[in-house]
């Protein structure tokens, strides 16, 4: 049924009487004049030529936009404000958006803009779609955001080089008419179906020095990852922690990709909430031998507003203890001594203790213990210490909000969160790796970034989901929607128009722009974020 939703959708998308409109050039005003005389179901074509656009570019509609091709349509991006896309789009209910056969390329935007250079506003709900397919993105000064969008991203090659930044950003924060992802966290995973944003068969390039992601996601983000081929570059997401208010990453899927390495690290993506299925990945040039894909729980290691700390006593944790009481007789690197012998080898390992005054954040992850010397883990800034005279507890946290491995729960509501009455503490749903190959040899599986995500019961190691089938390959819209030829200008058809061109102020549609936020550090931490990139690059 889902897929017969699909297709009937697409259908509707491309009505009869649907017409091609002709714009005259390339330029941003002519452009624009094509798509305001243009109707859902409608064709905009724009032919050969660079322009360089210097204002946003505001679409409503359920239209193609069709470039004559990659090299031969390009799109500069000179737009200067820092929070204005070059194309702002909001889907049509009910039907499909296209971008198509465009080149984009940096105009000498001058701030990194992490609103989305293009940026594409959807709803799970409306039946609305979006297909953006055969482009060219040529490391443009910020990123391509998709908040909320059902569809596929498909058959482009993006790059980086000199410009920071990840390309494709993925937020659901009004998944089921919600807010903050948090209809997204109360929904069903639904992987194998077509619930998500598809990125497949795109290449992703990286010509600079440094390892940006293909991809971040906030928000209760769902998103697929397949058939790509990935040059030195990872699958990135956050979790419900750095970007305050708004959840984590809800559910993702990466599979059937060919990453392909220089050697500048091991990592190929992380996940730091929600559920991942990692699957038929051919891997070369990751550090063959410790290739590795991160479960990672960020609120294990440090604070973040609003939710705080999973440090054995939070309210949005599963928790027990205290089971030991103690004060400190010596403090060293990452350790804290007692007096005597009080403990077993190892005993508490897994555990988090937790300072009782004095500094702060006031916590950390055990490592390892001897009979009388705990070692704790530097967390992502490694700032507990111990003194002499320090008292201390210890914890465990059984399950923290949202970690890998998490899911479901009760409804969050309010900014700053409120826990319901009535709380249901969430689900395990654990993450599957298998069948991903590094080198010919290694088989890549998940790596414990936190010891709260434990194996055997958040995650699962060359072990198939049981039950799961991908969902149909290739993406309904991609063979339904393949890149159509331009119609001859000698031979335009009947339902082909040129754009009559109308003054730029008559045809700006006023629409009230949705805010997506751009990230935010925590503010006990600004330096939370920075260790990204030094994680990346294996430090």
């Amino acid at each position: 049924m889902v897929s017969l939703a699909t297709t009937l959708i697409f259908a509707l998308s491309r009505l009869p009487g649907a017409t091609t409109v002709n714009a005259n050039s390339a330029s941003q005003s002519d452009v624009a004049a094509a798509i305001a005389s243009a109707a859902d179901g409608d064709t905009v074509t724009i032919p050969s030529g660079t322009a360089s656009w210097t204002r946003t570019l505001r679409v409503k509609k359920g239209i193609t936009i069709q470039g004559a091709g990659v090299g031969s349509t390009i799109i500069k991006d000179a737009v200067q404000s820092a929070a204005g896309p070059l194309l702002d789009c909001t889907l049509a209910a009910g039907s499909l958006t296209r971008i198509t056969g465009i080149e984009f390329q940096d105009g000498g935007r001058t701030t990194n803009n992490l609103y989305g250079i293009l940026k594409f506003t959807g709803s799970n709900t409306d039946g609305s779609r979006l297909r953006m397919d055969h482009c060219q993105f040529d490391d443009l000064n910020g990123m391509i955001v998709v908040e909320t969008v059902i569809g596929v991203i498909d058959h482009n090659t993006i790059i980086r080089a000199t410009k920071n930044g990840d390309s494709i950003i993925v937020h659901d924060t009004y998944w089921n008419g919600g807010t903050f992802g948090d209809k997204s966290w109360l929904d069903d995973t639904h992987f194998g179906t077509d619930r998500f944003l598809f990125i497949e068969d795109n290449v992703f390039k990286n010509n600079g020095d440094y390892n940006p992601g293909i991809c971040d996601a906030y928000g209760g983000a769902r998103f697929v990852v397949r058939h790509n081929q990935i040059f030195d570059r990872t699958v990135e997401t956050h979790g419900t922690e750095s970007n305050q208010r708004n959840r984590g990453t809800r559910a993702v899927e990466v599979y059937n990709n060919t990453y392909t390495g220089s050697d500048r690290n091991r990592f190929l993506g992380k996940m730091r909430s929600g559920v991942i299925l990692f699957h038929d990945n051919t891997i070369t040039g990751y550090w063959t031998g410790s290739t590795e894909f991160t479960l990672q729980a960020y609120r294990a290691d440090d604070v973040f507003v609003p939710w705080n700390q999973a440090d054995g006593v939070s309210q949005w944790d599963v928790n027990s203890g205290p089971f030991y009481s103690g004060t400190a007789s010596a403090g060293g690197n990452h350790t804290v001594s007692v007096s005597g012998s009080p403990w077993t080898s190892n005993q508490w390992a897994g555990y988090t203790i937790r300072r009782d005054a004095g500094g702060s954040p006031g916590f950390a992850q055990i490592q390892s213990n001897t009979s009388n010397t705990i070692t704790f883990a530097g967390g992502v800034i490694g700032n507990l210490a111990f003194n002499a005279g320090d008292t201390f507890k210890i914890y465990k946290v059984l399950q923290a909000l949202d970690q890998p491995g998490r899911a479901k729960g009760s409804l969050i509501r309010g900014d700053p969160p409120v826990k319901p009455a009535g709380w249901n503490d969430q689900a395990t749903e654990p993450c599957y790796a298998w069948n991903n190959v590094s080198g010919g040899t290694q088989q890549v599986g998940f790596a414990q970034g936190d010891l709260i995500i434990r194996p055997g019961e958040h995650y699962f190691n060359n072990t198939p989901m049981p039950g799961y089938t991908p969902y149909i390959y290739p993406h309904p819209l991609v063979n339904s929607g393949a890149l159509p030829l331009l119609p001859s200008p000698a031979a335009t058809p009947a339902a082909t128009r040129t754009s009559e061109r109308k003054p730029w102020g008559k045809m700006r549609e006023k629409t009230k722009e949705l805010k997506i936020k751009p990230v935010k550090k925590a503010k006990q931490n600004p330096a939370n974020e920075n260790t990204e990139s030094q994680e990346k690059l294996g430090n």
